[in-house]
């Protein structure tokens, strides 16, 4: 007869076995998902580095935003979430990437940040500015919730951001744009502006932009620019889009007694000439008060001081830009022009 103390031994044993194997595992698992995550956060290129619930390799529930059927079979959640993707920066909106299609096609695809505003004007609002239709502003593709996170597509253009020519990304040195250049970048940004003032709401208001930075002004292969992010004001609340744009903001919307702190066409104008200016001289404004920087630059050393240095075609017509650019930053709104009218003034520039 077998002894039963010592069979209870070896199962005893052979369960601690089992238990330690699976504790491993667990270790194992973990300590990939966290260079994975290590990985992720430095824009590393990588099939599995987490971007969000969109990355589990999982049948997630999937509701269509904006887009139609057909867009849907094209940008299936379940193909995005094996496909390798980069991250290219963190905006206001929420995390942005960039993905390249299984069909060899490239998206941008952005991961819109939790808790900005309630479901239903979330997609309210993805859907009014999906219906939009202009040259000059970049188009929504496709928008969709997944496992709970809303993602909405665009197309990505290989030229990036003003930002990123005038001033350089992570890895990648500015791109030295001469003054023609930086004049059809103004006119086509004024235009994508002006664009967005001409439309209006379901309930009569007219649109805004909040704030125009060279981050949010895309640049086509042929040199012209869109106008991207044009949803962020009503998505994200005032106060946060001023605290996060210095330099960039109508000083009355600055002033303590602006409660609440409304965005008009007017503010952006002024949005719009510090875009100007940034254009004209290179430097950032949210290192530099522009406006008066400009001035200063005016006084001590004339057009020449002003200029970005790597701009080598001055022209006079810098001068008059600069011009269209103060009667943007007048102090007094009601002073400003409006987009129509800036746009008519750079076109008389070329």
């Amino acid at each position: 007869m077998d002894d039963p103390v010592g069979t209870w031994l070896i199962l005893f044993f052979c369960l601690m076995l089992i238990l330690l194997s699976i504790y491993r595992t667990i270790r194992l698992i973990l300590t990939r998902v966290a260079t994975m995550r290590a990985k992720s956060s430095e824009g590393k290129v990588t099939n599995t580095t987490p971007m969000s619930l969109l990355e589990v390799k999982l049948s997630l529930p999937t509701k269509i935003i904006f887009g139609d059927a057909a867009i849907a079979q094209k940008y299936d959640a379940a193909e995005l979430a094996q496909l390798s993707k980069i991250r290219l920066g963190e905006g206001t909106l929420g995390t942005l990437y960039k993905v390249v299609l299984n069909c060899g096609s490239i998206i941008t695809m952005r991961k819109i940040r939790d808790g900005l505003v309630s479901t239903a004007d979330l997609e309210f609002w993805i859907k009014f500015f999906g219906g939009l239709s202009d040259e000059w502003l970049l188009p929504m593709q496709f928008s969709l919730w997944y496992g709970g996170e809303a993602f909405v597509i665009h197309e990505y253009l290989c030229l990036g951001s003003l930002e990123e020519l005038l001033h350089g990304s992570e890895g990648v040195q500015f791109t030295p744009l001469n003054w023609k250049i930086r004049l059809q970048i103004a006119l086509s940004a004024a235009k994508a502006v002006a664009a967005i003032h001409i439309r209006v709401t379901k309930t009569g208001k007219g649109l805004i932009c909040g704030v125009i930075k060279a981050s949010n002004v895309l640049i086509k292969i042929d040199f012209y620019a869109c106008l991207s992010s044009y949803e962020t004001p009503y998505l994200v609340s005032p106060s946060t889009i001023i605290r996060r744009n210095p330099g960039r903001i109508a000083p009355e919307l600055a002033l303590p007694q602006s409660n609440p702190r409304l965005f008009t066409h007017k503010s952006d104008v002024y949005s719009f000439g510090i875009l100007l200016l940034e254009l004209i001289t290179g430097k950032k404004p949210s290192v530099t008060n522009l406006g008066e920087y400009v001035k200063e630059k005016l006084k001590r050393e004339g057009l020449k001081g002003v200029s970005d240095k790597r701009m080598v075609d001055v022209k006079e017509n810098v001068a008059d830009m600069i011009n269209i650019a103060g009667l943007c930053l007048s102090n007094n709104p009601k002073k400003r022009p409006s987009m129509d009218r800036v746009v008519e003034m750079i076109q008389g520039l070329e």
